[in-house]
């Protein structure tokens, strides 16, 4: 009988955010989201900022947490998530949050460089990924 759950491991920059069974793992892509469910093909496949959750294995919960860009690698129904950074929604200050977004929304209203314009989009990106899984949406 095939098991229904696989091996997750979320890496972050400073701490291992996870690491158990798991049944199923949503991930940001760059053109929407990625569902992974145990057995899934082996690839890699790169991930946004944004909204991340998974249901660990024994758990009709899911757990959210926000992410920066980073990886999944999926290798033989164990799934290793490599991201900047990692954040629940009880570890983010909503407060800084919000004057991040309001302080990248009048950057972007100002004249800019290409560079400093992806710049200003991806900290807007970051600032509402924040904000949205704080507010339970």
């Amino acid at each position: 009988m095939a098991t229904s759950s696989f091996y997750l491991k979320v890496i972050s920059a400073n701490r291992v955010f996870f690491a158990g069974k798991c049944r199923s793992l949503i991930v940001p892509e760059f053109d929407g989201q990625k569902e992974i469910l145990a057995h899934h093909e082996d690839m890699v496949i790169a991930i946004d900022e944004g909204q991340m959750k998974f249901q660990p294995e024994g758990s009709d919960e899911w757990i959210h947490a926000v992410v920066g860009m980073g990886f999944v690698e999926i290798v033989n129904n164990r799934v290793t998530l490599l991201v900047e950074t990692a954040e629940k929604p009880e570890e983010i200050d909503v407060r800084r949050a919000q004057e991040a977004k309001e302080r990248a929304e009048e950057r972007l209203r100002q004249k800019q460089s290409i560079h400093e314009y992806y710049h200003s989009r991806a900290a807007l990106a970051r600032a509402m990924a924040r904000l949205k899984v704080t507010s339970g949406k």
